[in-house]
């Protein structure tokens, strides 16, 4: 799969909300950590690079087998070449897809 940077695209998986909303305490402050991420991994360099996502299907937790989806926004300043994907929920990652972004023209 080839992706371009500056872009929105659509992912669809499983429990990208994980399986609990994170953390509460009486009174306290309430930290939902249910909130999907899209973390991008650059295979020669190893960076990482966060993609903002947005409008997903639901923010349901435990949702099981069931597909969700998400959307994503490719960063501008992404490197090129082959990296890797995974959407992190709850601090836990996905298996990794492999894609490749080309050089800008």
């Amino acid at each position: 799969m080839s992706i371009s940077n500056a872009t929105t695209y659509q992912i669809f998986g499983t429990q990208f909300n994980g399986l609990n909303q994170g953390t509460a305490f009486g009174d306290e402050l309430q930290n939902a950590t249910n909130y999907p991420l899209v973390r991008i991994t650059n295979s020669a360099t190893g960076h990482l690079f966060y993609a903002k996502t947005h409008d997903h299907s639901t923010m349901g937790v435990a949702t099981g087998i069931t597909t969700v989806f998400t959307n994503f926004d490719v960063p501008a300043k992404i490197e090129a070449g082959d990296s890797t994907i995974q959407v992190v929920a709850n601090g836990i990652p996905s298996a990794a897809a492999r894609f490749s972004r080309a050089i800008a023209a």
